[in-house]
């Protein structure tokens, strides 16, 4: 078996500048910095020079990557681990993961007709990402934080080995409450910190008025994210519950629309790292739903979102932005805001 991503890291250290991480990609040394050669061109040009702002860079890669693999990462994809951690889903369709040289990828293409997404076809995790370019996913497994870190690392490898690089966004719903593990809401439980679920967070703030729950809550997702390189959640619902028999009630902070705002108030800045976005030791969320309206016939989903005003005030991402800028886990890479880390700095 192959040694794994995080055995194989390199740094490079820049003088009052940006640590240089790398498994393979070549690092250009010039004048006694170093620059990842993000565009291939084994040069600091534009792309490459992190003494640039983000906008420059950005704005010199654009002309760089080609059509395919600038509309590869319009999409997001439900992803999966290797044999280690099957997908319980897919397996119960007759999927067998096939292990990659390192044993953490799975390299065998999924075709599955009796799914949550109806039928579902998708291609190895190698010919994802070098073939199709696609740069974000979603991970659902649970894997233990080392392991977690290990897959990461690896798949940010793996995007090291294409003509361009951009890493991989993997995201997760959340990881941190106790109950029941529920598809598309809280996929993975008893691995990280264990609080209860969100209605019991809720119910503790109201019933001590104490707001500082929720910063240690928050702050802990942070720092455990962080320091596995999962830098992206589909979290939290600022839906307001308005009808017992929604069916989404779970998950949410309760029924009333002054508390969810000021918990998200404080639930936001604390998971992303600050009140002005995602900062390098931050994770970026993507606060559910889209509003729209109140409660349904037959207590359908509303995605009704009161706490709207305020997510946008704190510059949520609704939308998921590519990073890190190379690979990351327990004690490895730091990331910073989008899109400087789209670059690797």
């Amino acid at each position: 078996m192959a040694v794994k991503a995080s055995e194989r890291v390199k740094r490079y250290q820049n003088p009052n500048g940006p640590t240089i991480s790398t498994v393979e990609r070549k690092v250009i040394e010039q004048d006694g910095l170093y620059f990842k050669d993000i565009d291939g061109t084994g040069t600091v040009s534009a792309v490459n020079d992190w003494r640039l702002t983000p906008a420059e860079r950005a704005e010199a890669y654009v002309k760089v990557l080609t059509t395919s693999e600038k509309i590869g990462q319009i999409f997001t994809s439900d992803w999966r681990m290797g044999p280690k951690y099957p997908s319980p889903r897919l397996a119960a369709n007759g999927h067998k993961p096939v292990a990659d040289e390192s044993g953490l990828l799975d390299e065998a293409p999924v075709n599955v007709s009796d799914s949550i997404f109806g039928s579902q076809s998708l291609p190895s995790t190698s010919d994802m990402v070098k073939k199709s370019f696609n740069r974000h996913v979603i991970l659902r497994e649970s894997p233990t934080p080392e392991d977690l870190a290990d897959y990461l690392n690896q798949l940010q490898y793996l995007t090291e080995t294409c003509d361009h690089f951009v890493p991989m966004q993997v995201m997760s719903n959340s990881r941190n409450e106790n109950g029941e593990v529920v598809f598309g809401m809280n996929d993975a439980t008893g691995v990280f910190a264990t609080y209860p679920g969100t209605l019991g967070i809720a119910a503790a703030v109201k019933g001590t008025a104490r707001i500082d729950i929720i910063d240690k809550f928050a702050d802990t997702i942070r720092r455990e994210w962080n320091a596995c390189g999962l830098k992206k959640g589909y979290m939290y619902m600022a839906d307001c519950v308005t009808d017992p028999r929604w069916q989404r009630t779970f998950g949410t902070f309760g029924e009333d629309p002054a508390l969810i705002e000021e918990i998200f108030d404080h639930l936001i800045p604390g998971i992303q790292g600050g009140s002005n976005g995602v900062t390098p030791e931050g994770v970026s969320m993507t606060v559910k739903h889209f509003p729209g309206g109140g409660a349904r016939e037959n207590g359908f989903d509303p995605h009704y979102a009161p706490a709207l005003r305020l997510c946008l005030q704190q510059s949520v991402h609704r939308r998921p932005a590519a990073r890190p800028d190379g690979l990351q886990g327990l004690h490895q890479l730091r990331h910073r805001h989008c899109p400087q880390h789209v670059l690797g700095r």
